[in-house]
């Protein structure tokens, strides 16, 4: 994301603050975006910690993670990008990360006034393809 809006000429940064950034960057909207493995490990949790009243049940160990996926996923949102999974909307995300290019010191300039980050960085969060990574 950081790449993305120093490409666009929306801010600027030292290089050497390049990790620094993207781990606070990181670390503030990570809590809040989920992937399937973060629903894997959840359902995989709740069947586990239900396991004792399930067995009673007819429930197949199959069906029983079918019904615990489902109320995970219920619990994510209805917002999902990419196979990720939002915890808050992309355009309350965009405010974190707006407020925090606006208040680090690591950031020397912010180009754009309030509304056009957050929709660039809302932009870059919905063309977002773990795929084209490597």
């Amino acid at each position: 994301m950081i790449t993305r809006l120093e490409n666009r000429k929306t801010v600027s940064f030292p290089a050497r603050l390049r990790q620094i950034v993207q781990d606070e960057i990181y670390g503030l909207i990570s809590p809040f975006i989920l992937t399937d493995e973060d629903l894997r490990e959840r359902t995989l949790a709740k069947v586990g910690a239900r396991a004792e009243f399930l067995q009673d049940t007819s429930f197949t160990e199959s069906e029983q993670y079918k019904t615990a996926k489902s109320i995970v996923r219920a619990s994510f949102g209805d917002d999902v990008l990419n196979g990720f999974y939002y915890q808050k909307t992309p355009r309350e995300i965009a405010k974190i990360v707006r407020e925090y290019l606006m208040r680090s010191s690591h950031i020397d300039d912010v180009y754009e006034l309030d509304e056009e980050l957050d929709r660039q960085i809302v932009e870059i969060m919905q063309k977002f393809n773990p795929n084209e990574l490597h």
